[in-house]
């Protein structure tokens, strides 16, 4: 019994000594993952010494990257840029109507062009003391203007309106007054010598009122670009707009004949070559101010352009970056399909088409523009950033309206 209990006393003892592998397994584990994790930092860092953070890159890769890096910064810029020419214009908007008169505040508009658009059923008022840049008047319905302001540019457009009186209680310079086919327009001057230049067309109901004077309906149906201007004897009188060299209306000068009608006589309007180059000259002179960055003004020459000669399809492009710039996609893109209607070979136009429709983040739609204009103009190292801009927001945010 005696030995049997040492024996047992032994094997006990030999128990009480065994090593915990379980213990030891854990600690193994826990050295396992910190070397790891010493390891992967170390990789790491040296992979950001090395410039390959996203691993070893090839050739194709990496431009791609950079490609995509570089139309990043591009659409950064772009859009501080749109912000810069949106702080130098305001738009008003009040389509549901208000009782009371709008006032136009400095703070608002100082300094700024300011476009009334759809607007139903308003008076704004531009008190004395305000200066603003210019004034349009935008599709706006039953609109009363009252301008006390002073006008840097001293101009004032009017354009797909009706119903709209302008009160011109500071001196205006020249008003264009453009497709206004449905209802009145009523430019009111206090006094007959304040009457502006009128540069006008398809705008029936256009007429020009003085306090204590019978109003002067000076408009026409259709037809060419008219000019409207008080002559030396003091009479109102319009004539077609006839330009010479460099653009001069070489009939500002003159008065209407007896009878004069408002309608061009048959033999005078310019042939087609000939407006077509005063077109290109007004497309070159957009051309200035868009170098200038006014895109503002390069969209007034190209407007022009196009009055004179509405199938330069140059001339629709050109305004239609003019619109991206200004960040106006809606305009941009109509003017962009017309262009690719009158010039379907011209590469440019299918770009802007797709850059608008991108900008309207329609980017299932904007592919193929674009791939037509690669196709068109395969040495054009902007189409394909453009495009793979537009396959890579697709995939992230959808394909958009088609």
């Amino acid at each position: 019994f005696g030995s049997q209990a040492v024996s047992f006393s032994r094997k006990s003892s030999h128990i009480g000594g065994m090593t915990d592998y379980n213990k030891w397994d854990k600690k193994a584990e826990a050295l396992l993952k910190e070397a790891e994790e010493e390891e992967a930092k170390e990789k790491e860092a040296a992979d950001s010494a090395l410039g390959l953070q996203d691993g070893p890159q090839g050739p194709p890769t990496e431009k791609a990257r950079q490609q995509r890096k570089n139309m990043s910064e591009h659409s950064d810029g772009r859009a501080k840029f749109i912000a810069a020419q949106e702080a130098k214009e305001i738009v008003l908007s009040h389509p549901e109507g208000s009782e009371e008169a709008v006032v136009v505040s400095a703070e608002q508009a100082k300094d700024k062009a300011v476009r009334l658009r759809g607007s139903n059923n308003v008076t704004y008022k531009f008190p004395a003391g305000l200066t603003c840049l210019k004034i349009f008047i935008e599709k706006c319905r039953s609109v009363q203007v009252d301008l006390g302001c002073s006008l840097v540019t001293s101009f004032v457009e009017c354009n797909h309106s009706s119903d709209v009186e302008v009160r011109a209680e500071a001196p205006v310079s020249t008003m264009q007054v453009d497709e206004c086919t449905e209802g009145p327009i009523r430019i009111v001057f206090l006094e007959p010598e304040n009457i502006s230049t009128f540069f006008h067309q398809n705008c029936p109901a256009l007429e020009v009122v003085v306090p204590g004077h019978e109003a002067k309906r000076i408009g026409s149906a259709a037809g060419p670009q008219m000019v409207t201007k008080v002559s030396a004897s003091g009479e109102i009188v319009t004539e077609v707009v006839l330009r010479g060299e460099k653009e001069f209306p070489v009939q500002l000068g003159s008065a209407a004949p007896a009878g004069y009608t408002g309608e061009p006589e048959a033999e005078r309007p310019p042939n087609s070559e000939e407006k077509r180059q005063r077109a290109e000259e007004k497309r070159t002179e957009g051309n200035e101010a868009f170098r200038a960055n006014d895109f503002l003004q390069a969209a007034v020459y190209y407007t022009e352009a196009i009055n004179i000669c509405d199938d330069l399809h140059l001339a629709w492009a050109n305004r239609a970056a003019c619109f991206l710039k200004t960040g106006q996609p809606e305009k941009a893109l109509e003017d962009a399909i017309k262009c690719t209607e009158l010039a379907p070979e011209y590469a440019k136009g299918w770009f802007r088409k797709g850059m608008a429709l991108h900008a309207l983040e329609r980017y299932g739609a904007a592919i193929p523009a674009l791939c037509h204009a690669e196709q068109l103009d395969p040495k054009n190292k902007q189409i394909p950033d453009a495009i793979k801009m537009a396959q890579l927001m697709c995939r992230n945010k959808g394909p958009g309206e088609m």
